[in-house]
């Protein structure tokens, strides 16, 4: 009996072990940072900080549940998708690229005595190592100015004047009607307006070069030069040292839309955003199949990253008049816990004549429910003002409150 009790209890202890390494692993799959912290401080509560980070660390081979829309029940959680939201957790969110393993970071991290204590430790290491990049001359991906306001002022000026000086010092090789735009690509403010304008490959027509150039003009009031050249060298250039983050760069250089999903890196987003809506444009001038079925790769390549930096574009497509395209985008956006993404969803559900646009909005507001109570707030606010949809929006309310565990809100 006492050989039966101590297998039983191990058993337990082994499921309650494997339910936290899914919930850690579902946060990080669904970008719910939030979420995330409080659940390393319960766990740091009853076992420690040591057990916390040390399931962090055996998180990063682990399995999520699949987004709806999504096939399959789960999906491999996606590498700088991970590394982004572990960065963002240590308040060192706009410093992923430094060269240096995401786990290894962790791991030395395993003696710290608080999480407290871990975020500071963590933040001056990765910190340190920016540092050593910048003086390398390598800032490609960091863009400090757009991140944690939490970061030195420093660190901050150090990456912008690399950035600045990079694109000063470039002159693109041109050949006949074409430029050569590698240098280009390799620069911060060059990566940006190619990715923006939704540019492929290295070679480009002069004719649209003019605009990517407009672009960098009007962000930091300079025009990079030009300079025939009937036989461009290849210059070197500071490529990441990361080579995750190089991986990205040539990925987003050829526009491997299907790479970029699975690789999960905010800094896609720009690229991807541009390659959705030019889907929607070819969709709605030719409705084929063949076009569809590109919108939705599109789509999902957004619900795997889960940035909510896609809501602008999604809600964008969303004031569409066409439920084919607008059906999809509705379900997709139930994939983002956050209230944000429940606003747009209110809004379209109070507003829309379609039964099914309607239904999908609905059902996609319940979805983020069970991750986001915070919907309750926003379902509120929206019913004390105009709203077509009222008794259905009603309904839903009381279902949520019903099935709600606990009242966050009074």
């Amino acid at each position: 009996m006492d050989r039966l009790l101590k297998e039983s209890r191990m058993r337990i202890a082994e499921i309650e072990e494997r339910d936290k390494l899914d919930e850690i692993a579902n946060a990080i799959g669904d970008r719910r940072e939030r979420d995330l912290l409080d659940l390393l401080a319960n766990i740091e509560a009853g076992n420690g900080w040591g057990t916390a980070v040390q399931f962090l660390i055996e998180s990063a081979k682990s399995t999520y549940s699949a987004p709806i829309g999504a096939g399959g029940r789960q999906r491999r959680i996606e590498p700088l998708k991970y590394r982004e939201v572990i960065f963002a957790t240590f308040s060192s969110a706009g410093l992923e690229p430094v060269n240096y393993d995401t786990v290894a970071l962790l791991d030395e991290l395993q003696d710290e005595k608080s999480m407290v204590s871990a975020i500071r430790t963590f933040a001056a290491r990765v910190q340190n190592l920016a540092i050593e990049q910048f003086q390398n001359g390598d800032a490609l991906f960091f863009d400090l100015t757009s991140m944690s306001s939490s970061l030195p002022t420093e660190l901050i000026e150090m990456a912008e004047a690399i950035h600045k000086k990079r694109i000063h010092e470039l002159i693109i090789p041109v050949n006949g009607k074409q430029a050569h735009l590698k240098q280009l690509w390799y620069s911060e403010y060059g990566r940006i307006a190619l990715s923006e304008q939704g540019i492929k490959g290295n070679k480009l027509l002069l004719f649209n070069l003019d605009s990517v150039l407009s672009v960098i003009q009007l962000r930091i009031g300079y025009r990079p030069m030009t300079k025939e050249d009937d036989s461009p060298l290849e210059v070197p250039e500071v490529s990441p040292a990361n080579t995750e983050y190089g991986n990205l760069l040539t990925m987003m250089i050829n526009q491997d839309i299907n790479g970029l999903g699975l690789l999960g890196s905010k800094y896609s987003l720009p690229l991807l955003n541009v390659v959705l809506e030019s889907a929607v444009v070819d969709y709605q001038q030719d409705k084929s199949n063949n076009l569809f079925r590109n919108f939705i790769s599109r789509m999902n390549s957004h619900v795997q990253v889960r940035s909510l930096n896609s809501l602008a574009t999604f809600e964008r497509i969303m004031q569409l008049d066409n439920s084919r395209l607008v059906t999809p985008i509705t379900i997709a956006l139930g994939n983002y816990y956050h209230e944000s993404a429940a606003s747009v969803l209110i809004e379209l559900a109070c507003r829309t004549r379609n039964k099914e646009v309607e239904a999908a909005s609905i059902t996609s507001i319940a979805n983020i429910h069970r991750k986001c109570p915070e919907v309750e707030v926003v379902l509120d606010k929206v019913l004390a003002s105009e709203c077509r949809n009222r008794g259905r929006l009603r309904r839903l309310q009381k279902k949520l409150l019903k099935t709600s565990k606990s009242q966050y809100y009074s």
